[in-house]
């Protein structure tokens, strides 16, 4: 498993124990990372009974909402005032969305992360680029600090580690991962629920839809690029949220020829949220930079405020020339 650098470690430490009030904070539209990573150092600081709170611009998806001490995450804060904030799984405080600014006003500020970092904000960085995910991470950082891993703290770990790694299929998945699961199955994690929420487990509504998904997707360069898109309509017709859209993508992808695969998502009109797969080396990440997205080489995701059409057009163009190139 990974090893954290014990300076950190201890500074980390130090910094909590220090703390009068902690607020605790990840990306919008969390995922199984996000939340997970975050709910488990709500428990860590509970188990220290520490002041905290846990933020988060949107609340849990349909898909996540079976976590335990779920409903610690918080869309609203409250007005105390925080000495020390903790934020988890992104890379840029604009991901904060309207807890931003109660993040910037803190005097110290620890970054937990495993993403290639773009932006380099806080005072104490965790940041590893090899790990899985960050709740690879703060396992180890659990581990290292020789805090009790509860069984619900051990089940949003490694949902945040299956999650990221696609069920352990996708190529970041390692030894260090394998080993940080195997770590959280001893410490309690109830990974047959994990498996059935968020593998098995399917609104009629999102069923629809990827029914629709699959049978409009255009392909291109012979085979090689796939996308789907769903405007609002198709939301409306489906009576389907943008939630019930987690994982089409990847049925994209599971196309014997594709190399890349897009979904883009009209679930409000006139925003367009887009997530994009790859497979091998393809770094899919730096194309949708070009658009302020972002994300992980063969996993990421962008948001356009215009057409539908517009939005196709203009990323589909560049990954034409993404896959030239390969």
């Amino acid at each position: 498993m990974l090893t954290i650098e014990k300076e950190l470690v201890a500074e980390f430490a130090r910094s909590v124990d220090q703390a009068n009030h902690i607020i605790v904070g990840t990306h919008l539209n969390p995922d199984g990372d996000a939340l997970g990573s975050a709910i488990s150092m709500g428990l860590f600081l509970e188990s220290l009974g520490k002041s905290f709170e846990v933020l988060c611009h949107h609340p849990a998806p349909r898909n996540l909402r079976f976590l335990p001490c779920v409903d610690k995450i918080r869309t609203e804060g409250t007005d105390k005032t925080a000495d020390l904030g903790i934020i988890l799984d992104l890379d840029s405080t604009e991901r904060l969305g309207n807890h931003k600014e109660r993040f910037d006003a803190v005097p110290k500020l620890i970054v937990v992360d495993h993403h290639v970092p773009h932006q380099a904000p806080g005072d104490v960085r965790i940041v590893n680029t090899s790990a899985a995910a960050t709740a690879e991470l703060l396992t180890k950082l659990y581990l290292q600090l020789e805090a009790p891993i509860s069984p619900d703290m051990a089940t949003c770990l490694y949902t945040g580690i299956v999650t990221d790694t696609g069920s352990f299929r996708f190529r970041n998945t390692s030894s260090s991962a394998l080993q940080a699961a195997a770590t959280l199955l001893e410490r309690g994690a109830a990974f047959e629920k994990v498996s059935e929420e968020v593998f098995q487990s399917r609104q009629l509504s999102s069923a629809r839809l990827l029914g629709h998904t699959l049978e409009t997707m255009q392909l291109d360069m012979n085979d090689r690029l796939a996308w789907g898109t769903l405007s609002h309509r198709d939301f409306t017709w489906a009576n389907a949220k943008d939630e019930d859209t987690e994982g089409f993508v990847n049925e994209l992808l599971s196309i014997e020829t594709v190399q890349v695969a897009a979904l883009f998502r009209e679930a409000v009109p006139g925003k367009i949220r887009v997530s994009v797969r790859s497979r091998g080396t393809i770094d899919v990440a730096e194309v949708l930079r070009q658009f302020g997205g972002g994300g992980h080489k063969n996993a990421a995701g962008c948001t356009f405020e215009t057409s539908l059409e517009e939005a196709e057009r203009r990323l589909v163009s560049e990954l034409r020339l993404c896959l030239e190139s390969v």
